[in-house]
């Protein structure tokens, strides 16, 4: 009896031991916000290399997962069809993950676990480039009635500028949303923040790109915003945060 209940016990700890390594095993990201933005690409006049060219004035919804206190990493929501979501996980440190997920998955499902098959090194070059680009604080702007901060960022090499006929990205910050880091999904935009911190907390209330040439290629508005308590885990195998 006595090596009966000694072998149980062992087999509770063995089990126990197994699940504390399979758990050290994952490397887990949380989000705690769903935040949703209509995006506009608008009709371009002239092809323009290395850019996508627009015939028609394009609107969809795209949502975020996000973290309100780190924002090196985020998981965007695009629509596919009926069924499925075209989800994209970026960990700006080096982890990248594209993959078709059924709607009422990701609706319901509160940890979402990827594949290494699904994982990709991420990889940019972008800090080097902070020396070429800077945010600018504006003169605020008013919309339905409040005063709203809005900064752009652009590169202040003018030779550069010309040359590589550089546009110009605007931000305009909703206040009320400044328990949350800021929203950036371009890893040279990124990169210059977290060199020089002068952006304030915050949502974009509204984000917008003037081309080169003047025109408005481009805008995003926020359409609301959910607290949410989500989970995307990969494997440490495929964690190359860890193995640059």
């Amino acid at each position: 009896m006595n090596f009966q209940i000694s072998l149980i016990k062992l087999q509770t700890l063995f089990l126990l031991l197994l699940s504390s390594v399979t758990f050290s095993q994952k490397k887990e990201y949380n989000f705690d916000y769903l935040l949703k933005y209509e995006i506009t690409y608008f009709k371009d006049s002239i092809k323009i290399k290395d850019r996508n060219f627009w015939k028609n004035d394009t609107v969809f919804k795209k949502y975020y997962f996000t973290n309100s206190k780190q924002n090196n990493y985020l998981a965007s929501i695009t629509e596919l069809d009926n069924l499925y979501y075209k989800l994209i996980f970026v960990d700006i440190d080096g982890v990248y993950s594209s993959v078709n997920i059924s709607k009422s998955n990701l609706n319901n499902a509160e940890t979402l676990n990827i594949e290494c098959f699904y994982v990709n090194r991420y990889h940019h070059h972008f800090e080097i480039l902070t020396k070429d680009y800077e945010f600018f604080e504006l003169n605020d702007t008013i919309i339905d009635g409040k005063s709203l901060s809005r900064y752009k960022m652009e590169s202040n090499n003018p030779r550069k500028t010309k040359r590589k006929k550089l546009g110009t990205q605007y931000y305009i910050f909703a206040d009320s949303t400044s328990f949350h880091s800021p929203l950036l999904t371009h890893p040279t935009a990124y990169e210059e923040w977290k060199k020089e911190k002068s952006l304030p907390n915050g949502l974009f209330l509204e984000k917008y790109f003037v081309d080169y040439y003047g025109q408005l290629h481009s805008k995003q508005r926020l359409l609301g915003y959910w607290k949410i308590d989500k989970k995307v885990v990969i494997d440490k195998d495929c964690d190359y945060t860890e193995k640059k």
